[in-house]
């Protein structure tokens, strides 16, 4: 994770919210929410994610996505997008491409 971070609330598969740490240009894509007594994310989890690539450059990508519900999860894929570009306080024309379900391990 590079840039600066923010807590948020991350709604898992069991309808639990949990508090993640994330980049903080992911949670302006989203409403991360403010945590105040909500548990961590158990070890183990892997957090589902939205694919993406960059229009110009082909640059692919991902993002957490904190709720099944929001767009970033059931847009589908060639929906248009911007991601800004770290440091440069622009943002690049993206299109989302597929997307990865939350994973549990047992350990």
């Amino acid at each position: 994770m590079a840039g600066p971070t923010v807590r948020a609330i991350y709604t898992d598969d069991t309808g639990t919210d949990r508090v993640i740490r994330m980049p903080a240009w992911e949670g302006a894509l989203q409403t991360p929410g403010t945590p105040t007594t909500e548990p961590q994310l158990p070890r183990g989890y892997a957090r589902r994610k939205r694919y993406y690539r960059v229009t110009s450059t082909g640059r692919e990508g991902s993002i957490t996505v904190l709720d099944v519900g929001h767009a970033l999860w059931t847009d589908p894929p060639g929906t248009a997008i911007s991601i800004p570009v770290l440091g440069s306080g622009t943002a690049a024309a993206s299109t989302l491409a597929g997307a990865t379900g939350e994973k549990r391990r047992s350990v």
